[in-house]
């Protein structure tokens, strides 16, 4: 794994995630707020929506070895607007996270024993597989709300972003 694959995916994990945040700016509170059943995991489509949100902010602070020790609950985001401002926030994180690295750095292991453990390389994968695991979810949510985001896939990625290609 080389540093232009790693950017290539987090450009795919938030280029995917902006697909689902549309669809759920066009539909209603209730509807972002409302328990479903069968319950996904995270109750609501807000609930899979901050959790996937948690996990970036979570990992990257992991990552950056940052004190961050704040888990996002779903009650700190009473609309798809303020979970939407956050996220945004996050992108711009990321983004400077993975500008910051270098084909070594991606390669090592971090924390308090870095020869144990996973590679940079490998918890940022970890990321984008688990966003892609809760997007499935919310969009299946949202289809249900006649607001589905449309295609996915990695492959529609790489055609809309040739520079990646």
């Amino acid at each position: 794994m080389d540093k232009s694959d790693l950017t290539t995916l987090i450009h795919f994990n938030f280029w995917a995630n902006d697909h689902i945040l549309r669809s759920s700016e066009l539909i209603s509170v209730d509807e972002f707020t409302r328990q479903h059943k069968p319950d996904p995991g995270w109750g609501s489509l807000r609930g899979i929506l901050v959790h996937t949100l948690d996990t970036e902010v979570g990992w990257r602070s992991v990552l950056q070895a940052l004190d961050e020790d704040h888990i996002l609950e779903a009650d700190d985001f009473a609309d798809m607007p303020a979970l939407k401002t956050h996220w945004d926030i996050e992108r711009a994180a990321w983004f400077d996270y993975v500008a910051r690295l270098s084909d070594e750095s991606i390669n090592l292991g971090y924390g308090d024993d870095p020869s144990k453990g996973p590679k940079v390389w490998q918890t940022i994968l970890h990321v984008v597989t688990h966003g892609i695991q809760h997007r499935s979810e919310a969009a299946a949510i949202l289809t249900g709300y006649g607001q589905s985001p449309g295609e996915l896939d990695f492959d529609l990625f790489l055609k809309e972003n040739p520079e990646y290609s």
